[in-house]
């Protein structure tokens, strides 16, 4: 089993509180291998949090010991802003809003564009578009992410 599976699997039964265990990447980076925990709460994930989850789990990956030994960082992360919406929390959180959409082929010329999330169901996004409604096939979107506004 892959190390950020074994993890992911391991640490998730730990997470009780309004934190949200996210994704874990075992990743090479420039100082060597990265253990990084991404979480993520409804009003945004502070330092405080961070902490709290670094202390959280350290003593269960102590007691794993997922990489045999080998160094590692212990990164604990928010998810970020500009990574891909997954999960149907994620998607109802951002309802309504502007989103960034990347498409596998391109719908009316282009493969990305900005549209408002109208929803999400197993099959299909909903989108409004240049005050068009449409409807996307999941099969079709390469990914979603939260539109950004500087």
């Amino acid at each position: 089993m892959k190390v950020a599976n074994l993890v992911y699997d391991t640490i998730k039964p730990l997470f009780k509180k309004d934190i949200k265990l996210l994704e874990v990447e075992y990743v090479k980076k420039n100082d060597g291998m990265h253990l990084v925990v991404y979480i993520d709460k409804e009003n945004g994930v502070t330092i405080d949090d961070c902490v709290y989850v670094n202390d959280l789990i350290s003593d269960t990956l102590d007691e794993l010991n997922p990489t045999n030994d080998e160094k590692y960082v212990l990164d604990v992360s928010s998810y970020g802003l500009d990574r891909p919406l997954k999960y149907d929390w994620q998607f109802k959180k951002y309802q309504n809003q502007n989103v960034n959409v990347k498409l596998y082929k391109k719908l009316d010329g282009k493969k990305e564009f900005v549209a408002t999330l109208l929803g999400k169901d197993d099959n299909n996004y909903y989108f409004n578009l240049n005050d068009e409604n449409i409807t996307i096939s999941i099969a079709d979107v390469a990914y979603v992410t939260p539109y950004i506004e500087f």
